[in-house]
């Protein structure tokens, strides 16, 4: 992962652990959301890339995303996950809409062939099975492993040939 990303990383968790601080002292869930991007096996990414290269196109996906978004959305990458903390509701349809098509568009430099999954979350409930004392990356552990359960809306995109996309 590249050091730029690292730091973007580093900063959107401090602020996500503060708005679960900001939560916490004040007995309600702050008004935000969490997006996460997946773009799959990144077993597959290296293989086919290196890891190297896999890295830089993933890279190319945040930059697009952090250009495409508001400047109040912030936007973060983890290997081959993708976070985006939203401060308000976003409209399901027209920010998922928007969301899909920029994964499918930055994808074309030979991403697709892993599949990409995007999910929503809202933070406004709180997730007090966590307890109080749960860091932001635990939050984020938690989120993507209880996705099916946990997101409001959840968006698939399936794994294509390199071929098969050249060829639409």
């Amino acid at each position: 992962m590249l050091h730029e990303d690292n730091e973007l990383f580093g900063k959107f968790l401090f602020t996500l652990e503060w708005l679960l601080e900001v939560s916490a002292r004040y007995g309600h869930a702050a008004e935000y959301h969490l997006v996460h991007i997946n773009f799959g096996n990144p077993r597959i990414l290296g293989e086919n890339y290196g890891a190297q290269e896999a890295s830089l196109k993933l890279h190319e996906v945040l930059d697009t995303l952090r250009a495409s978004l508001r400047k109040t959305d912030l936007v973060a990458r983890q290997g081959v996950d993708f976070w985006i903390l939203v401060p308000s509701a976003p409209s399901s349809n027209v920010f998922s809409e928007k969301l899909q098509e920029i994964i499918e568009v930055t994808s074309r430099s030979g991403l697709e062939i892993v599949e990409r999954d995007i999910s929503f979350f809202s933070l406004t409930e709180g997730f007090p099975e966590l307890g109080l004392a749960a860091s932001g990356q635990d939050l984020l552990s938690y989120l993507k492993h209880n996705r099916a359960r946990l997101s409001r809306r959840e968006v698939l995109l399936p794994a294509q040939d390199a071929g098969e996309e050249a060829a639409l």
